[in-house]
C-alpha cells in the first residue's frame, strides 16, 4: 500500500505549464493591433508612470492595471 502514496505525492508535485509574466512591445502590438513603434511608445510610457528603471521588466498585471484589460484576457491572447 506504501507505493501507491508515493505515488500520489509525486502526481501532486507535478509542474504547471509554464505561463508568461512578462509582457514585450511585440506582445501589446498583438494585443492592441497598433503598429510596433506605437507599442514601443506605450511600453515606455507605461514604464515611465510606474517609474521603472532601464533594466526593469513590465509584467502582464502592470500592463493590464495601466490599461484596464483584466490579465487572464491577456494571457489568454499571448498563449
Amino acid at each position: 500500500m506504501q507505493p501507491k502514496k508515493e505515488n500520489n505525492e509525486k502526481q501532486s508535485l507535478k509542474r504547471l505549464p509554464p505561463s508568461r509574466i512578462v509582457i514585450y512591445p511585440k506582445d501589446i502590438q498583438l494585443l492592441t493591433g497598433k503598429s510596433y513603434r506605437h507599442a514601443l511608445y506605450l511600453n515606455k510610457e507605461i514604464r515611465a508612470y510606474l517609474r521603472k528603471k532601464k533594466h526593469h521588466l513590465l509584467t502582464i498585471y502592470e500592463f493590464a492595471d495601466y490599461t484596464g484589460i483584466p490579465p487572464n484576457i491577456i494571457q489568454l491572447h499571448l498563449k
